[in-house]
């Protein structure tokens, strides 16, 4: 095959329609971070990761450090969100959020786990907050 036939046809190829995981991912953990500014709560860090894994958004409401796992999608799954959490990655979030714990500097706080379901319905955002979800 000639250089000029492979690159016409590369650039003829239509992109996919569907968006990566990752950009679905972004997307969602921006829409959770939204929802919870909007309710009272303050984003302290997103994306905070360590060699053995990562925790979507910390957030921080009066004395409460959540810890906050953010699953999203173009629709609704069968299964809620917050059984799509399974007991692996319950424990691998503890474990980060004890790694967290141990450089903040208020000792004082009470931690919990929340699970934040984001989706799409036609042109509607839809979030679903599940507090203490494990």
């Amino acid at each position: 095959m000639r250089l000029s036939t492979f690159l016409k046809s590369f650039w003829s190829k239509k992109l996919p329609e569907k968006p990566s995981d990752r950009c679905v991912g972004d997307w969602g953990e921006r829409e959770a971070a939204l929802h919870l500014r909007r309710n009272g709560y303050r984003v302290v860090s997103k994306n905070w990761r360590l060699r053995m894994g990562e925790i979507d958004i910390i957030a921080q409401k009066g004395r409460d450090t959540v810890f906050v796992e953010v699953k999203s999608g173009a629709k609704p799954s069968a299964i809620g969100p917050e059984y799509r959490v399974g007991a692996r990655k319950q424990q691998k979030l503890r474990a980060l959020a004890q790694a967290y714990l141990q450089g903040a500097t208020d000792k004082n706080t009470s931690i919990r786990f929340d699970v934040i379901s984001v989706w799409r319905e036609g042109n509607e955002t839809r979030i679903k907050h599940f507090e203490n979800a494990f």
